[in-house]
């Protein structure tokens, strides 16, 4: 699609640790954008309800276009992961995307998006789960935004341990995991 800027960053493999089984994290491309768009599409869904195609897609188009430039620039050194589902032949669905900020020593989950035929299965879970073991070695924290309408994320990050803490931005809460052995900061 024309207007999207499909630069991506290189980074290293991901680490077999922060995969769950079923599953492959490779680094997301350029030849990534249409599977992208279609997985933003589907995230925005529920507040294009009503809008023309046309016009869903154009918007679509221009805020992915944005919040990608948006991450490359607070994020650069982040790793940028679409999730494949890996079928019994061994044949790759790309079902979602994952970025994680591991450069520093809190690690920042920037996003995880699966698309909606793909949610509701454990996968997001399972994902998260795989990140918090590999911060158990290597990080003091991992922390994320989610937006507050987005109850079922709040709801899920909660089971798995990450706490509220204070939010810079009023439409988002902050929500932070600190490993069993570390302090909270």
């Amino acid at each position: 699609m024309s207007g999207v800027d499909p630069a991506f960053p290189t980074q290293p493999p991901c680490a077999d640790a922060l995969r769950p089984p079923g599953l492959r994290l490779r680094t997301a491309c350029s030849a990534d954008v249409p599977f992208l768009l279609t997985l933003y599409a589907s995230v925005r869904a529920p507040e294009l309800m009503g809008w023309s195609p046309a016009c869903a897609q154009v918007f679509v188009a221009d805020q992915f276009r944005l919040q990608h430039a948006h991450y490359l620039r607070a994020y650069p050194l982040a790793d940028y992961w679409i999730i494949d589902r890996l079928d019994p032949d061994d044949m790759s669905v790309p079902i979602g995307r994952l970025s994680l900020d591991r450069n520093a020593r809190d690690w920042h989950l920037i996003e995880l998006a699966l698309l909606a035929s793909e949610r509701g299965r454990g996968r997001g879970s399972a994902l998260v789960q795989c990140i918090q073991a590999a911060a158990e070695a290597a990080a003091a924290s991992v922390d994320l935004h989610v937006e507050l309408h987005n109850t079922n994320a709040i709801r899920l990050y909660a089971r798995l341990g990450f706490m509220r803490t204070a939010s810079r931005f009023p439409t988002h809460a902050r929500l932070t995991w600190t490993p069993p052995n570390r302090v909270p900061l």
